[in-house]
């Protein structure tokens, strides 16, 4: 099975996991299941960012990726 690997630095993880926590909470407590969307956009290889959408976009900048 092949897999696709995104790192993130601690800052990126850290948005990205408030983001998530967040947005769940309001979720629940509004009774709603928004789910939520990866988006690895790339210009060229080696400059690819990645946005996060769940309730509203999170762009969490430049990322490194593979598919292994």
């Amino acid at each position: 099975m092949k897999q696709i690997r995104i790192n993130l630095t601690d800052e990126q993880y850290e948005k990205l996991m408030d983001k998530l926590q967040n947005e769940a909470q309001t979720n629940l407590e509004h009774g709603t299941l928004s789910g939520f969307s990866m988006t690895i956009e790339e210009a060229f290889p080696g400059v690819s960012w990645l946005t996060v959408n769940m309730n509203g976009a999170l762009d969490l900048g430049d990322v490194n990726w593979e598919i292994v």
